[in-house]
């Protein structure tokens, strides 16, 4: 999901199975002029298909000790910016800890914008912490890193691998590397049902949780 005005934003519907994963409708979300256009059109097309569970590249959170300052976080072995809790929550850390990935501050200037979009559209469907309230139905959704999903698949760096990613998927390859990080986060939600993931440790408890692909 890319800023509100930008025309990157981009949406995979999958039927994922382990032999012929199907595509639904791959799509664009196109430029607008104001946020509220753009927040209406997300939401139309979060009604438009019934789906078993939805993953999204974008912070559903931002870190606990910018709004609690009495939180006391968990320790981090690390040095630099990644060790304060202030810029990164501890699922940030994570993902810098046992993948080597250096995500964006969830509150910085360059994607801000973005977790506010997220936010705001989960409150808008009663998001619980693990679900969203979709046509009358609890729908899981989860926060997913798509540089983290090529990584596990054995893609780095994945952008100029698109074609083979998409093979190694079992689909043909498309044309915009938004797109593919779509495929990838849809892919993702599937692997999740499937048991293919890390669920939140203690630490990462209240704080958002951004989930990784597992294969191994």
């Amino acid at each position: 999901m890319g800023g509100c005005m930008s025309g990157n934003s981009a949406y995979a519907f999958i039927e994922w199975n382990e032999t012929r994963p199907k595509i639904i409708t791959l799509f664009k979300e196109p430029k607008h002029k104001d946020p509220a256009s753009c927040a209406t059109f997300l939401k139309e097309q979060l009604q438009a298909h019934r789906v078993d569970a939805i993953a999204v590249d974008a912070p559903f959170s931002i870190p606990k000790k910018l709004i609690d300052p009495g939180f006391i976080p968990a320790n981090r072995e690390a040095q630099g910016e990644i060790s304060n809790p202030y810029l990164f929550r501890y699922t940030d850390y994570w993902l810098y800890r046992h993948y080597g990935l250096r995500v964006m501050p969830p509150a910085g200037d360059r994607i801000g914008r973005l977790t506010a979009r997220m936010i705001e559209l989960l409150n808008h469907y009663e998001y619980n912490g693990k679900t969203i309230i979709l046509k009358q139905q609890q729908t899981p959704i989860y926060e997913v890193y798509p540089k983290q999903i090529a990584l596990a698949l054995g893609y780095k760096p994945y952008k100029q691998e698109g074609e083979k990613i998409l093979q190694t998927l079992g689909l043909d390859a498309v044309d915009d590397e938004h797109l593919l990080d779509a495929v990838l986060c849809s892919y993702c939600a599937y692997a999740i049902s499937q048991g293919k993931s890390i669920h939140p440790p203690k630490e990462a408890e209240d704080e958002g949780w951004c989930y990784p692909l597992h294969l191994h």
